[in-house]
């Protein structure tokens, strides 16, 4: 049997555990008394939001039941946020802990500015060590991530320190120009009128090196992602290479972000491949294998739904489509010889929205299977189970 055979397997299976909890809960008082008593200490204790206008509002919104054989169907069949299988929420503190104060203005609580490189002219910047604030008053980091590309490397990084300067955290999304997206260099006949369009332009280390000067690169403030797929290991290393020559060889397991390294919805979907399939696979698979071993805090792939919605499948053709290509992955990474609990937490995913109804739920199935699959067709322990979209 596939390994897709056996996740569908899995699901199928863990369908029928979930039917046999709802019985069991039906026929074992004891049982049912256990789940009804745990139902009704997690509504005591979810915590309460309010609306501008004072209205409370829970966190979490459970449903009115208080029958054991349907409170057994929502705890095993979807489960609170944070656990197996995941369809409400991958983590707990979405929704079952405490509010925190996630905002303390612009320059962080003690009126401290973060970016010490900001109105530093681009040709000095590399030449300024930013200063973030004492660790004890740094409050948690902001969940917005800054998009830009445009013309030259100088260009995006003008714009990026303009984008950041009244941030704490430097959460960086670069886009590129088509040339580069083919893997194609400025100086190409017939690409003049594409140099920069789109996105910015990179040829070279010194580009990379331009193309970030001025941020710490290292720093736990500081991550980078950047949407492109084909020629995703040349950049890849070039970012390494860049992060480098700036601040040492030591900076490499430091360095945090994600790229989109997403071969097979290129094939599906945008079309922006420059070597064959298994070529580009087996490229990929390298890129894993090293970030996995050498850079535990980098997402080395964006499994992306995204495109493929937006090239005209339905909500549920996305799904197949994304989870179909995540399990592919799985199944090409292990069989590398990667451990699954050390890939499987640094994979992501990215989906599309609209307004029909099946969006609505587009989420939730996807971690639900994910989660199942991962776990009962890959072994994967918790972390490995998290299905995480952006």
């Amino acid at each position: 049997m596939s390994k897709l055979g056996q996740v569908v397997e899995a699901v199928e299976n863990y369908n029928r555990f979930v039917l046999d909890q709802v019985k069991r809960a039906r026929r074992d008082e004891k049982f049912g008394r256990e789940l009804i008593t745990r139902w009704n200490k997690t509504k005591a204790k979810t915590p309460v939001t309010h609306t501008p206008t004072g209205l409370p509002l829970p966190r979490l919104a459970l449903p009115e039941i208080d029958e054991p054989g349907e409170i057994a169907r929502y705890l095993f069949g979807e489960g609170l946020p944070g656990e197996f299988p995941f369809l409400n929420g991958a983590y707990r503190e979405m929704y079952l802990e405490p509010v925190r104060e996630n905002e303390f203005g612009s320059y962080g609580k003690n009126g401290d500015k973060n970016d010490a490189a900001a109105g530093v002219s681009p040709a000095n910047r590399s030449k300024v060590r930013p200063t973030p604030p004492p660790v004890q008053s740094r409050p948690p980091e902001e969940p917005t991530r800054l998009f830009s590309g445009l013309m030259l490397a100088e260009d995006t990084n003008e714009r990026f320190h303009y984008l950041t300067q009244h941030q704490r955290t430097h959460r960086l999304s670069t886009a590129f120009d088509g040339p580069t997206l083919y893997g194609i260099d400025s100086d190409a006949d017939g690409v003049s009128g594409k140099i920069g369009e789109g996105g910015v332009a990179i040829d070279t280390v010194e580009d990379m090196v331009r193309l970030y000067d001025g941020f710490d690169l290292g720093s736990p403030n500081f991550s980078a992602s950047m949407t492109i797929s084909g020629p995703a290991p040349i950049i890849m290393a070039m970012y390494i290479a860049a992060a480098k020559r700036r601040f040492g060889p030591k900076v490499v397991p430091k360095l945090r972000g994600t790229i989109q390294a997403d071969i097979f919805k290129e094939v599906q979907a945008q079309n922006e491949t420059i070597f064959p399939i298994e070529a580009s696979l087996r490229f990929l698979t390298d890129m894993v294998e090293f970030t996995t071993h050498k850079m535990p805090r980098w997402y080395p792939i964006s499994i992306s739904g995204y495109h493929i919605g937006e090239a005209g499948s339905t909500p549920v053709q996305q799904a197949a489509y994304t989870l179909s290509n995540g399990f592919a992955y799985a199944e090409m990474f292990a069989g590398r010889g990667i451990p699954v609990d050390q890939f499987g937490p640094r994979l992501s995913f990215f989906l599309d929205c609209g307004l029909d109804a099946e969006y609505i739920a587009l989420a939730r199935v996807s971690r639900r299977i994910w989660a199942i699959g991962m776990r009962d067709a890959y072994g994967a322990g918790p972390r490995g189970q998290l299905f995480k979209l952006r």
